[in-house]
């Protein structure tokens, strides 16, 4: 009986233990995996918010996660994109890749057409085209 008592007491510490420890797995200026830096981002949303930007004509679809994870040395984004309209729609996208300096780490991206079907979601990826590249901007774009 006492022996119970002695393993429940060290599990419990244990337990607290592990619970006084920085919450999750994140570095320091990262966010679900994604390099934010002084930002304050406390969800999901606030993490797409502060990463995707609007060109031309506001496009009814959105972005509604993000991960980020680093494949040897180069940056890998994984965006899932949602169109909860009724209609077909056209959307087109890029990343900017940013340098630590906040300068643009390589030429203009392409635009990356998309069609979307209704009430449907779709995932986009990233990889940076080089190690300078430590952050990021997803662009979107209306083609409507």
């Amino acid at each position: 009986m006492k022996r119970t008592w002695m393993i429940i007491a060290l599990l419990a510490a244990a337990f607290a233990y592990g619970c006084a420890t920085k919450k999750g797995f994140e570095k320091p200026g990262f966010a679900f995996g994604c390099p934010i830096g002084d930002t304050k981002v406390s969800s999901m949303d606030d993490l797409v918010k502060f990463k995707v930007l609007s060109e031309g004509k506001r496009t009814t679809i959105v972005a509604t996660e993000m991960r980020c994870t680093m494949t040897g040395d180069l940056l890998k984004i994984d965006v899932n994109l949602n169109n909860d309209s009724s209609k077909v729609k056209r959307v087109a996208y890029k990343f900017r890749w940013i340098d630590r300096e906040g300068m643009r780490a390589w030429e203009e991206e392409v635009w990356k057409p998309l069609l979307m079907y209704e009430n449907s979601n779709i995932a986009v990826s990233g990889v940076a085209p080089t190690n300078k590249a430590v952050d990021f901007r997803l662009i979107l774009l209306s083609q409507e």
